[in-house]
């Protein structure tokens, strides 16, 4: 299900950041309470925050539980920010998820992780070359998109949690994807009501590409939403990506 209009102005893309991280995930900082993340929305001119804490294997964080706790505690705040609690979910194989079918539907908004291959549990690919990689994410999203489980993609295609590639290979991973693969993957996406997100770190390390990836989406008329990844309050203004943006994307 899209939770925001389809567009590729920037500055309109970069009023929403759909993918931040509340103290209910262990790699944020103290100062990421509910109250002072939506406090911080409102500084920076926000119009609408997703909160999308992480649900992974063997983490010892309860989705639903978490899910139900902020929905209380939105209900209580006066805010022009509109909130929106999900999650940061796992696709960490071919049809591997890490959470059930039921608690997907549960969340309001599930923004998939298809590229964690430095966690031990993550499937990797028989052929660990650049291409073998490409070829193996391409695969997980589209086993991912013949569910109805994701809304958004979390950094799609990004190779900055590969410690075991050089930037070099890293590079050569991702121009291993040909636009025919990426248009294909796009369309998929969007067909399955997926957005696409450009994640702030994967966008300003790997320009070349994810100007490539936003103009053959924009060509096959994909949504995209913007996400910082943002683990302490100053990382929730979207203002200095988007300035980013504006000059890779011009």
């Amino acid at each position: 299900m899209f939770l925001t209009e389809k567009t590729y102005d920037i500055d309109e893309l970069c009023r929403c950041n759909m993918h931040t991280h509340s103290v209910f995930s262990k790699c944020s900082k103290p100062e990421m309470t509910f109250e002072n993340m939506i406090h911080a929305a409102e500084e920076c001119g926000l119009s609408t925050l997703a909160i999308t804490d992480h649900s992974d294997l063997y983490d010892e964080i309860n989705s639903v539980a978490n899910y139900r706790k902020l929905k209380k505690r939105l209900a209580k705040i006066d805010t022009p920010v509109r909130v929106i609690v999900g999650a940061e979910n796992s696709a960490y194989g071919v049809g591997k998820f890490a959470e059930p079918y039921r608690i997907d539907k549960e969340i309001e908004f599930c923004n998939y992780s298809c590229v964690h291959y430095h966690l031990d549990y993550w499937e990797q690919p028989k052929d660990r070359s650049p291409r073998g990689y490409a070829e193996h994410m391409i695969a997980v999203m589209s086993a991912l998109f013949d569910t109805d489980r994701a809304d958004s993609i979390a950094h799609p295609f990004s190779p900055c949690k590969m410690k075991f590639f050089n930037q070099s290979e890293k590079e050569e991973m991702l121009a291993s994807i040909t636009d025919s693969e990426l248009g294909d993957i796009l369309i998929k996406g969007e067909k399955a009501q997926c957005a696409w997100e450009l994640h702030q770190s994967s966008v300003m390390c790997f320009p070349e590409f994810y100007r490539r990836f936003f103009f053959v989406g924009k060509e096959a008329g994909v949504h995209f939403s913007v996400g910082t990844d943002a683990h302490r309050l100053v990382g929730l203004n979207t203002s200095e990506f988007a300035e980013g943006l504006k000059r890779i994307m011009k």
